[in-house]
């Protein structure tokens, strides 16, 4: 199996820092309101390529964010449901974030040969390569320009 970890500030969306917003949130189509007008939009194309990625990886989100007001903006736009172990905590560890979500996967059975993590910035790479060195990084925004791009590239690397 191949699984696929992503980030979501920057990655998924436009905010930098969602556990920022207020609850309750105002869903319109691909973006929301918070209790304050702040808005949170979905990149463009995010949902087909969830769809699409769906049927080929296994997903996991690896987050710096406070669970308790992400969540609810996934559930929201109706993506929760796609990962598996998501882990959205409150620091900057990535790589244990992915390890706990590798050996959770493991205990269901799963046997994981690819990892491919997903994140607008670069610098949690390096740790996140001690715990998985043979991880595959891909820098959102650089790597691949849209989510049209990223699943091209997916495509290209198996």
């Amino acid at each position: 199996m191949r699984l696929l970890v992503l980030d979501l500030d920057g990655t998924l969306w436009d905010h930098g820092d969602a556990s920022r917003l207020v609850p309750p949130y105002e869903f319109h189509g691909d973006y929301l309101s918070d209790a304050y007008g702040e808005e949170l939009h979905l990149f463009p194309g995010v949902r087909e390529f969830l769809e699409w990625v769906s049927w080929r990886f296994l997903l996991t989100i690896a987050s710096w964010n406070v669970e308790e007001k992400v969540r609810p903006i996934l559930e929201g736009f109706g993506l929760w449901d796609y990962f598996l172990f998501p882990k959205i905590e409150g620091h900057p560890n990535k790589a244990d974030m992915i390890r706990r979500s590798l050996e959770e996967l493991a205990s269901m059975g799963y046997t994981i040969e690819e990892v491919i993590y997903v994140d607008d910035r670069d610098i949690h790479i390096e740790d996140v390569k001690t715990t998985a060195p043979s991880i595959q990084f891909i820098h959102m925004w650089r790597d691949a320009k849209s989510f049209e791009e990223l699943r091209k590239l997916l495509g290209r690397m198996g």
